[in-house]
């Protein structure tokens, strides 16, 4: 069996399976202007699916912290996630699509099973979202119940709840067309991930 580090699988967890938030402090009441306009905002970031982006990543749960350099590139169904940084394990590229990811650590055999979400159940016994995830880091809840929705006086999202998970967005900014998350942070005790810095691409470029 091949053994990577649990620092590894901690970071990972949240990240490459695969998570924001706002400057503005001001929050809005969900009432029907608001609803309105979030509902078309959020279905113009859901038809949004070709994007990369380039950022810092910190996870920690109760016993240790572990930050890298991040780049994810999502072209519909199909990324690729880079990591870089102070894991202790080389560089490492994960490959995902339907039905298929593949890991790819510095010095080791590939890995591949099925979903993120269940190499990350094997490695390290934590159910994480990885599949939200993708949703989560343009800014909207994944498709399925959210609660705790809060808004800022410029009506962006400023977080909510989904699937036990927390979600906040501290900050934002305009790349071409776009509004989107420069920093979020993803929460369910006792781990935390922190993606800070991001810098969008759109569309990807070929």
């Amino acid at each position: 069996m091949i053994h990577l580090q649990a620092g590894f699988f901690r970071a990972l967890t949240i990240v490459a399976l695969t998570a924001t938030l706002l400057s503005c402090t001001g929050t809005a009441r969900m009432d029907a202007p608001v609803v309105s306009e979030w509902e078309a905002r959020k279905a113009v970031l859901e038809s949004l699916d070709e994007w990369e982006f380039t950022g810092s990543i910190n996870v920690r749960d109760a016993n240790e912290a572990h930050a890298s350099r991040i780049r994810w590139r999502q072209i519909n169904e199909r990324y690729r996630i880079n990591l870089w940084g102070t894991f202790n394990i080389g560089a490492t590229e994960i490959n995902g699509r339907p039905g298929e990811v593949r890991i790819e650590q510095e010095g080791e055999d590939p890995i591949i099973t099925e979903t993120p979400e269940q190499l990350l159940y094997d490695r390290i016994g934590y159910e994480l979202p990885v599949t939200e995830l993708n949703f989560w880091i343009k800014g909207i809840p994944a498709p399925g119940a959210s609660e705790e929705l809060s808004f800022a006086d410029n009506q962006q999202l400023l977080g909510f709840v989904q699937a036990g998970w927390r979600v906040d967005y501290l900050g934002y900014t305009n790349f071409g067309q776009e509004t989107l998350p420069t920093r979020i942070r993803v929460q369910k005790p006792p781990l935390r991930l922190d993606l800070m810095r991001l810098n969008w691409t759109l569309p990807v470029a070929e």
